[in-house]
Parts: C-alpha cells; structure tokens; sequence
C-alpha cells in the first residue's frame, strides 16, 4: 500500500516512515504539493498525508480535486494540520471529505496511535502486534468502573490505554487496589463508550499503582460497541473542534 506524504518538514517524514514503513506502507515524499496533484492519478496512493501547516492554500483544491475522481473508502485523505485549527477550516475539511484531521506534532504518542487507528478504519494493517492498543483522546468518553471483590468497595479511575483484550487502568485511589494481586478475579466490570454501558468480567495481570486486566468475558456484541466507538474517534475529535470553536 502507498502512502502519499505532502509536507515541507523533513522530522514528519522520518517519524511517520518509522512508524508506518514496517506495516506495510510504501512512501512517496512531495515537497511540492502541485506536482503531487498533477501525478496524483499515476501515484494511486492508498493514503494522502497532507501538511495544511506548510501548504494551507494547498489542501482544500487538492482534496477538492481528489474527491472528484476518489471517493472517501477509496484513498484516506489525513489533513496534518498546525496545533490550533480554526473551525471555518475544520468544517471545510469535512464538507470536502477529509478522512481525519490529526496535529503534525508526532512528539505526542497518542497522536501515532490516533493516526493508525484512523488508516485501519479503511485500510487492513500488517501490524504484526496481536492486539493493537487505543490511548483515548480528550472527546472521547471512556469510563471504566468495578466494586472490588473483597472489599467491595467502589473503584474508579482513568483508562490509560484500552484493547479487545483489556486495558491500563489508574485508579483514582490506588490505595484501593493496592491488594489486587495477579490473577485476581474481578466480575462485573462495567465500561461506558459514550451513551452506552457494556459488561465483562476480568482479571489482574499486573498491578504497580497502574492496574493491568484482561477482559475474560467480552462478547461478540460487546466487542463490535467497543470496535464502533473507537472506529468514531476522529469524528468525534471534528465535532469537538467545531463546537468550541463556535461556543
């Protein structure tokens, strides 16, 4: 698969390079962003990484003019954009069929994640990790929450990184879990994604302050919420530029 890069920073290239090349992803580096557009039906990228930081006059009519051949489930357009986007330009990436908009600031791990969560939407990753790993963004809506089982003691906290498979867990009071020993068994975990709960059981791998658990009993229809959710992050990520923008 192809990836078609469009920025002037040379750091952007080699990180996403570094991240991206061993999934499978061949790069194709343009400096100029008309000549990228004049080649872009002999290029046929699969995904179109554009800078609007470094080509903010750019973007609009090449996605304009991508979209009128390349429908959005055919070639990812990812705008890159500076770390304040104003909402006029958010709104105008959707209306033209921009894929996701991701801050071209990679020093933040969460925004690596973000970026192959979002090009594995539409596109099979040969990620050779089991389970990939989801670090929530700030408009996502994640709560996880379980009595625990001796105590039975209510225990909250922030999900640090969430799977199919389980999740690390910081507990608001970790003086709670201290006895939380692995292997532990812990039923009736309860996660909210948004509006809606789902319920599992799971055990302690590990515990240092951060809790490790796997999720032991995560249905098929539990797992399909999950996968939608996550798959609905960068809209989510939209929406919330767009409403604080205009508040």
């Amino acid at each position: 698969m192809k990836i078609l890069l469009i920025t002037d920073k040379e750091t952007t290239k080699e990180i996403l390079s570094f991240h991206l090349t061993p999934l499978g992803f061949e790069f194709l580096h343009y400096l100029n962003p008309i000549k990228a557009m004049d080649n872009i039906e002999e290029i046929d990228p699969d995904i179109v990484l554009f800078s609007g930081e470094d080509f903010p006059r750019h973007w609009k009519p090449f996605l304009q003019y991508l979209r009128s051949f390349r429908e959005r489930d055919k070639t990812i357009f990812i705008l890159l954009s500076p770390e304040h986007l104003e909402v006029e330009e958010a709104a105008k990436a959707i209306f033209l069929g921009v894929n996701g908009i991701i801050i071209e600031d990679f020093s933040d791990e969460s925004r690596m994640d973000q970026l192959r969560r979002l090009v594995s939407r539409y596109k099979m990753l040969n990620d050779k990790r089991i389970v990939p790993r989801y670090v929530p963004m700030s408009a996502d809506k994640m709560d996880l929450v379980f009595n625990h089982p001796d105590s039975m003691k209510l225990v909250t906290g922030t999900i640090k990184n969430i799977s199919f498979s389980g999740a690390s867990f910081l507990p608001d009071n970790p003086q709670i879990t201290l006895d939380l020993t692995p292997g532990k068994k812990i039923n009736h975990c309860s996660l909210k994604l948004g509006e809606n709960i789902i319920s599992f059981n799971a055990s302690v791998l590990r515990n240092s302050n951060i809790l490790i658990l796997d999720f032991d009993s995560l249905t098929d229809e539990s797992r399909d919420q999950l996968s939608v959710y996550l798959e609905q992050s960068s809209n989510r990520k939209l929406e919330s530029i767009i409403s604080t923008g205009a508040s």
